[in-house]
């Protein structure tokens, strides 16, 4: 959100949002669409390029749903990252797709302009990773859904009532579980 004379402009500590024991390997992309220019001054996201290989909660603070340390990474490791390489933080055009590991480290930076800045986010699964999370859908929607073969989408059917009163009082970040089922 932009800046108040209440609310200055703050960032995310950097953090993976992987912050459960996972595969040291690629099992998730999120893919993240801007809706309007992201840029270092409306706080755009920063990146740690390569960090995806050493993610592991070895480097992590808090646990996954007990606080808002869940993923955060260890001050000690983004020093001893900063030795390797320092982060970047691009300027992406509205409507381009930033394509990420899960497993990358990154941070939302400060909205230091009078303008929201907003963008979609997608995590799609490779197709062997047991996520449990499914997508709550209109019953209406199943024919236009369903009409995709090439697509396994996981998915409960319910009526657009329903589904509207879950989506809107869902909840935020944590409230997501990335995990394997066993």
């Amino acid at each position: 959100m932009p800046p108040t004379s209440t609310c200055p402009p703050t960032s995310q500590p950097v953090h993976t949002d992987a912050d459960f024991d996972h595969p040291s390997h690629p099992f998730a992309y999120v893919i993240n669409v801007p809706l309007v220019t992201m840029t270092p001054e409306n706080g755009s996201t920063e990146i740690w390029l390569g960090t995806h290989v050493d993610s592991g909660l070895h480097v992590q603070e808090g646990a996954h749903g007990t606080d808002r340390a869940s993923g955060r990474i260890k001050v000690q490791e983004v020093e001893r990252r900063r030795t390797v390489g320092m982060p970047c933080q691009p300027v992406v055009p509205k409507g381009a797709l930033v394509i990420r590991d899960l497993r990358l480290w990154h941070a939302g930076m400060g909205n230091r302009t009078g303008d929201v800045r907003v963008m979609l986010a997608m995590i799609h699964f490779a197709p062997w990773y047991r996520n449990r999370m499914r997508l709550e859908l209109a019953e209406e929607l199943r024919p236009a859904v369903e009409r995709e073969t090439s697509l396994e989408v996981p998915v409960d059917w319910m009526s657009e009532e329903q589904a509207l009163e879950r989506y809107l009082n869902r909840g935020f970040g944590n409230e997501y579980d990335f995990s394997q089922e066993v």
